[in-house]
């Protein structure tokens, strides 16, 4: 008997609870991770009209915040640019696509995607296939591996494939669910997953959506608070926070009128009486492939940082601050753990090269010249950003 046969019946049972939870994907997700021995298994559905993402879901050994920033790193990544989605596309869908055969070792070195996305999360092998596919929608499910466990077997296929027969049924059974939807955009649901407090503004500044930690935020905090749909911050900032808004809507129109794509980054600091801060940090969600995640209208993205209820640094924080990537913030975390460069390139199973250009690419983006600067900058984050 194979041995994963042992968890058979307990995965069966597992499927057909997906439909009964909210989040019922989870659990199915998390034990067959563990079954398969995997970095990562992903439910991915694709609008095929849109060329769209438009449902994500996946487990794997990530933290949940940092598998969440990596998803959405992931999704915002053009999909005709991913040579695996490419090659699934001309395959056979009816049975799997491994990326072994036609993604080389050559090309993993020398590939964006896999040097600063993939990797870095142990994915290096991914095998694919359908659960649905017709003239509008793709639902696959991927099972991704690192260089250490190796690709799937064809005793581990012929398990997943009798998985497949219940999965296949919940899917047709939940259609709609996996269908580009204005009303259940994908970006949403995952920035709901993150701990930082984020709200999403149209350019009028109404709040298109706003998650848990920032309506927690606004409750405890007396500079930051929401009434009728509205943020409302004390003056001067509010004048600060519309004259922003404005730049957007006009950088928006350059954008597409005169093809300029030059944006400034903008931040505002907020003092209350008692001399406590708290950071806004402003984020148009404009390129083609944030919009088919967010939705048709341009919209900001603004991340609040408050020192006292906040950890100093964290990877969504990065990005937004100094526009970081999910690598290059994984990367500055590690230094400040105390890792060498050549230890951060073991452990996220990279070139020790690749990690050397992304840190000229960090010390650019943060404005600093070397790794000690670089770590002081870090620690005395609030301070930087006066």
């Amino acid at each position: 008997m194979n041995n994963l046969d042992q968890f058979y019946g307990e995965l069966v049972d597992l499927i057909y609870k997906i439909p009964l939870h909210a989040d019922g994907w989870q659990p199915f997700l998390k034990m067959l991770n563990k079954v398969m021995n995997s970095s990562l298994i992903h439910i991915l559905a694709i609008d095929l009209e849109k060329n769209a993402f438009s449902f994500s879901n996946c487990s794997g050994i990530l933290s949940d915040e940092m598998l969440t920033i990596s998803e959405l790193e992931y999704l915002r990544y053009p999909i005709k640019e991913d040579l695996r989605l490419k090659h699934f596309f001309e395959s056979d869908h009816q049975g799997w696509y491994q990326c072994h055969h036609t993604i080389t070792e050559e090309f993993v070195q020398k590939s964006d995607l896999y040097q600063n996305i993939l990797l870095p999360v142990d994915m290096r092998f991914t095998a694919c296939q359908a659960l649905l596919i017709d003239e509008k929608l793709c639902v696959l499910m991927g099972v991704n591996t690192s260089r250490q466990r190796g690709f799937l077997s064809q005793g581990d296929l012929k398990f997943l494939d009798r998985l497949f027969v219940h999965l296949r049924r919940i899917v047709l059974l939940q259609r709609k669910l996996y269908e580009f939807s204005s009303h259940t955009i994908i970006g949403y649901e995952l920035i709901n997953k993150l701990s930082q407090p984020i709200m999403l503004l149209n350019l009028s500044g109404e709040i298109v959506h706003i998650n848990k930690a920032a309506q927690k935020l606004s409750e405890k905090n007396e500079s930051v608070s929401v009434s009728q749909n509205k943020l409302i911050i004390p003056e001067p900032y509010a004048i600060e926070l519309q004259e922003s808004l404005r730049y957007f809507e006009t950088y928006f129109k350059k954008q597409r009128v005169l093809g300029i794509y030059e944006l400034e980054h903008i931040s505002i600091k907020i003092k209350s009486k008692n001399d406590h801060f708290i950071y806004l940090f402003f984020n148009l969600l404009v390129s083609e492939n944030e919009i088919k995640m967010f939705g048709i209208r341009p919209i900001v993205m603004l991340t609040l940082y408050d020192p006292a209820y906040s950890p100093l640094v964290d990877l969504h924080l990065l990005h937004v601050a100094f526009k970081l990537t999910f690598t290059e913030s994984r990367i500055v975390l590690m230094l400040l753990e105390g890792h060498t460069p050549r230890e951060v390139a073991q452990k996220n199973n990279v070139n020790l090269d690749t990690v050397r250009k992304q840190m000229l690419s960090i010390y650019k983006k943060t404005g600093t010249h070397r790794e000690p600067e670089l770590i002081k900058l870090l620690l005395n984050m609030p301070k930087y950003l006066n």
